[in-house]
């Protein structure tokens, strides 16, 4: 397996980091020992991953963040971008005004939100990302201004808050955006026909020359599956779903909160 595993990819939440959130010094040790590049792949912005990138002490090597939507290469030239139009937002912002959900917009490098809130404060705690606060028509202003799509929306509240906001949208945007419900409390919307799959496979064209077949992976959710599908070793985690343990090459038995990202480069790249 040493021979044909060229590189490592390997989703964030749910899969490489412990129970403090953070990564295990299992964890940092087994990429060493490995010694392969790691490419980041998450839904998070790329602010909130590069900390993380530092714990590994691989800054500046490539990620994938927003689950595809954005592609980052080496020392932080955008490779790709795929973002949909502010006009939804412009849908949006009026149904917020009478809301109390959070509505968190990403473009980029950015993150705007309204209010300093139970939500924005549990994602900052989790991303260690930053937001600034002001209200929607101000980020869609600067967004309009600056001709910056949007790379993710996220919702966070009252579970028929947010189904009132795919009732909303759904009709004039389905084609343009998926709707995906982490858990009752939070809805993404991000641009459809993105993954994390198509952009490993555009990554490793553009910065190494690898293909996907020569990758090993690590997942736990809905949107690792096309990822854990199409490379070369798929690793799914303890605590993934079923449906990704049904299409992953080899199921861990440990959680992410037992260091499974570890144990599976131990068990296949550096096992004595």
């Amino acid at each position: 397996m040493e021979n044909t595993i060229k590189i490592l990819c390997s989703d964030i939440d749910g899969t490489l980091l412990n129970k403090e959130r953070w990564l295990s010094d299992e964890t940092v040790y087994a990429f060493a020992k490995a010694g392969l590049s790691l490419i980041l792949a998450s839904s998070r912005p790329p602010q909130a991953m590069r900390y993380l990138q530092e714990g590994l002490g691989n800054l500046g090597e490539p990620l994938i963040a927003f689950n595809g939507g954005l592609i980052i290469g080496r020392d932080n030239t955008v490779i790709e971008s795929n973002t949909f139009p502010t006009s939804l937002l412009d849908n949006l912002v009026s149904h917020h005004a009478k809301h109390i959900y959070n509505l968190s917009i990403y473009s980029h490098e950015h993150w705007f939100t309204d209010k300093e809130d139970e939500w924005s404060l549990r994602e900052i705690n989790n991303t260690r990302a930053t937001p600034v606060y002001q209200t929607a028509q101000t980020s869609l202003d600067f967004l309009n201004k600056e001709f910056l799509g949007i790379h993710k929306l996220m919702c966070m509240g009252k579970p028929e808050e947010l189904d009132e906001i795919i009732t909303l949208l759904r009709p004039t945007y389905d084609s343009a955006v998926h709707f995906y419900r982490s858990k009752d409390t939070y809805l993404e919307i991000t641009p459809k026909n993105i993954d994390k799959a198509t952009a490993l496979k555009k990554l490793l064209l553009a910065e190494y020359g690898y293909e996907m077949s020569e990758v090993m992976a690590f997942g736990d959710n809905h949107n690792d599956d096309e990822l854990i599908k199409n490379v070369g070793l798929g690793i799914a985690v303890a605590n993934a779903t079923d449906t990704l343990k049904s299409l992953a090459d080899y199921v861990s038995p440990f959680t992410n909160k037992e260091h499974a990202v570890a144990q599976a480069i131990n068990k296949f790249l550096i096992a004595d």
